[in-house]
Order: structure tokens, then sequence, then C-alpha cells
């Protein structure tokens, strides 16, 4: 399957789809910043998808994604998970996940950005 950078500030959300995404097989690194997670994604391998949370210390997930996205690597997929949706770069981001979630919508969202590619953008403001 795919290697999975998850970067949010929350541990319990980190937990949370580090559980979810390793039930359907993928491997996940986390890190619990902005920086750190451009760190991990510049250190640590191809990664396959990076969800990212947008309100984050030291780097916002705006940050992260305008960084993945001007790398060598700009056509991973990058997923915004926020309860912020407003505060979203939305041309930096191939879907958005809004807190509170359903998990099937995570693992929609994964088995569409992996597993099938990724067609055009969805329209961001669906929770379900």
């Amino acid at each position: 399957m795919a290697l999975i950078l998850v970067i949010d500030d929350q541990s319990s959300i980190r937990t949370i789809l580090a559980m979810v995404l390793e039930d359907l097989g993928h491997e996940v690194k986390l890190a619990e910043d902005g920086q750190k997670g451009i760190e991990l994604f510049e250190g640590s391998g191809d990664f396959g998808l990076v969800i990212t949370d947008i309100n984050m210390p030291n780097k916002n997930g705006n940050e992260v994604a305008r960084h993945i996205r001007k790398a060598r690597r700009s056509t991973i997929p990058v997923v915004a998970i926020t309860g912020f949706p407003q505060e979203a770069d939305t041309e930096l981001f191939d879907d958005m996940i809004i807190k509170p979630f359903k998990l099937e919508k995570l693992r929609i969202t994964v088995a569409r950005l992996i597993d099938r590619g990724f067609p055009e953008k969805v329209s961001f403001l669906q929770s379900s």
C-alpha cells in the first residue's frame, strides 16, 4: 500500500488517523506540527499521500501544502483535515475533511486519492 504522512497538533486525531490508515494496510508517519511534517516529508522517502491540519504551530497546513507543491514531488496528493475550512487555501489541496469527521469520509478519500488515482477535485465543503 502507501506511505502516508499525517500532520496534526492534536495527538488524539493523529492516533485515530494512524489506526484507521494502518487498518487499511498503509504505513503511517506522524508529525505534531507543520515544521516537523516538512522535515519528515523531506527525509522519509516517497509519500503517497499527505494529510495535514490547517491550524498548527510552527507552520500551518497551508504552508505545508505550499512546500509540498513546490517540491520535486509536487504530484503527491495533499488533504486538509480541519475544523476551520474557511482558513484553507483550497487551491493547494486535493480534498478536505472537515472536523469532526466520519471515518467513512477518510476511507473514501484515501481510496480515491491513493488506490484509484485522483481525477478532478471534489467539493471541499462536503463533510459526509
